[in-house]
């Protein structure tokens, strides 16, 4: 079990099998007095990446759906992005003379659809 107390806006957490056990470490460690604030399982805590805070008045354990998302995004553009960088060649050859737009027109088109989905990732981040 891991219990969890807080003081000043910091959070505080000791896992122990007993709580008395909990309650000693909190005191000796932290200088925290009483009754921790919450108990939390031990699988529960390991599931939210063993991350414990305060988010308005609220205790929170693990990751926010905002930051899941946050997260989510930033994978798809680092994703997006390489595949833009896979397919650069095109306009060097392009450039170069050694090709068409017309027959990398697909392409082209995709890299385009590529970039706004970037664009419109990076604004709601």
């Amino acid at each position: 079990m891991v219990y969890v107390w807080r003081r000043e806006g910091q959070v505080y957490h000791h896992a122990a099998e007993i709580k008395e056990s909990a309650m000693q470490a909190a005191e000796q460690m932290d200088g925290l007095n009483g009754e921790p604030e919450a108990e939390v399982s031990d699988e529960e805590f390991e599931s939210g990446g063993c991350l414990v805070r305060i988010i308005d008045n609220t205790l929170v354990i693990g990751k926010t759906e905002i930051e899941k998302q946050t997260e989510q995004n930033a994978e798809r553009i680092r994703y997006l992005k390489r595949l833009l960088a896979d397919t650069d060649y095109i306009a060097v050859k392009i450039a170069e003379g050694s090709a068409t737009t017309e027959e990398y027109a697909a392409q082209i088109a995709q890299r385009q659809a590529w970039r706004e989905e970037i664009q419109q990732l990076e604004t709601i981040s």
